[in-house]
């Protein structure tokens, strides 16, 4: 579908129309290449409602700038692309049925409802490797019989018990009551997901302290999980939306051998791959796909000098996985996200922040990840923490880098201090 999506751009910017694509994310802007490669023209310009993004430019596409839908809307029979793993809804809640445009000017538009549910159970799933399904990674987050790791039965279940609590047959999870994604919130009227995660372990070549993915594989531990069959059972029950993401993560996704099915699927499909890797492999096959098809790779970099990435890492591959960065990049449709997470002690001084600032520059990087450090969480209450928080935020606005979050993988008190602290 989402071949298609781009063609119907592409027809509506040939006939002079304006078309907005929102909002300002790592998948609209792989979709803005596509369009131009398809068609020679940029769509009219992405649309987002962060007021710290209007005006700005993408670094990796020089001619796409950010403007607010208020500016958009000024244009009466301007057009919009939505999409975004976990905003689309609202997004299009908000256009349609608070500032009353025609539906028919979002190009995607599904019909939505508006319920008091966890905005993420509603629209995105994670399956894990500790047999059971659930969609956040809060310690009281949903748990969900995985019928024995069998993708048919365990989305069958969980898919009852969804629909069940959504429309309130069945009491939410006690930790979820005062969850703040529990909110009203507009869903598909289809109930169909917007993403799906395998956050399946796996195994890594790295040793950093606050990951899961430190230890060596344990024996047959791939062997217990199939990949493509969880989309092939999704789409069997039409769940799956007509533009949708697929995240593989954690530890290092190009370490699994079973990668190559599921990269050959969602190249095949046009979902959007998005990998989280460490990037001290260089992975051919992820290369190829992103040829073609969207990609986004997700790395932690946590660090700005080889010195401090081999303390927080435990090897010494600095100078590799950049090599590898910079191989990656050259793909058409690939995305890449820098996330730097603060190691207190190690990484939270001005040279590392301004070193990786640098390195994100020359990469031509639209979107970074800052993130307080997972080892303790009286950290976020730091001041040289919020310090060197800001610095790292006001570098990258400088050198016109956008910073986002990852919506299911941190804590409320992380979306507070992210979205309002620092005036980023």
């Amino acid at each position: 579908m989402l071949d298609k999506y781009v063609d119907i751009v592409c027809d509506k910017i040939n006939a002079e129309k304006k078309v907005y694509l929102a909002p300002a994310c790592m998948e609209t802007v792989i979709i803005s290449k596509m369009v131009f490669d398809k068609c020679g023209k940029f769509p009219t310009a992405l649309c987002d409602n962060d007021i710290r993004k209007h005006g700005k430019y993408l670094n990796s596409i020089q001619d796409m700038q950010i403007v607010s839908f208020d500016k958009a809307l000024e244009t009466k029979d301007s057009e919009f692309l939505i999409v975004s793993p976990h905003h689309s809804n609202a997004i299009m809640g908000n256009l349609v049925y608070e500032r009353g445009i025609d539906s028919n000017r979002i190009i995607n538009f599904q019909p939505l409802e508006k319920k008091h549910t966890c905005a993420l159970m509603a629209q995105n799933w994670i399956v894990e490797d500790r047999h059971f399904v659930c969609c956040c990674i809060e310690e009281y987050k949903p748990r969900f019989n995985h019928h024995n790791l069998d993708p048919k039965s365990g989305i069958e279940s969980l898919d009852e018990i969804r629909n069940n609590i959504i429309d309130g047959k069945i009491p939410m999870p006690e930790g979820c009551v005062n969850c703040f994604t529990n909110k009203d919130c507009y869903i598909f009227k289809s109930r169909k997901l917007n993403s799906f995660d395998f956050s399946f372990r796996g195994w890594c070549n790295y040793k950093c302290d606050y990951c899961s993915s430190n230890k060596p594989d344990l024996k047959g531990y791939n062997d217990r999980f199939s990949l493509e069959e969880y989309l092939i059972e999704l789409e069997k029950r039409d769940m799956i939306n007509d533009i949708f993401s697929v995240l593989f993560a954690v530890g290092e996704s190009c370490l699994n051998e079973k990668r190559f099915g599921l990269y050959d699927y969602c190249q095949d499909k046009k979902y959007f791959l998005d990998v989280f890797s460490n990037c001290s492999v260089f992975d051919e096959s992820l290369f190829n796909v992103a040829q073609t098809s969207p990609v986004i790779i997700r790395k932690s970099f946590d660090a700005g000098t080889p010195e401090t990435y081999a303390k927080i890492k435990g090897v010494n591959c600095y100078e590799k996985m950049l090599e590898n960065v910079h191989k990656y990049i050259k793909a058409p449709y690939l995305a890449f996200n820098p996330k730097y997470l603060f190691v207190p002690g190690i990484n939270d001084n001005e040279k590392d922040i301004i070193n990786f600032v640098n390195v994100c520059s020359e990469l031509k990087i639209d979107f970074v990840t800052p993130v307080f450090s997972f080892l303790d969480s009286k950290y976020f209450d730091s001041e040289h923490a919020k310090q060197m928080f800001k610095l790292l935020v006001n570098e990258l606005a400088k050198n016109n880098i956008m910073t986002a979050n990852v919506d299911t993988l941190y804590s409320e008190t992380y979306h507070k201090v992210y979205s309002g602290s620092f005036g980023f």
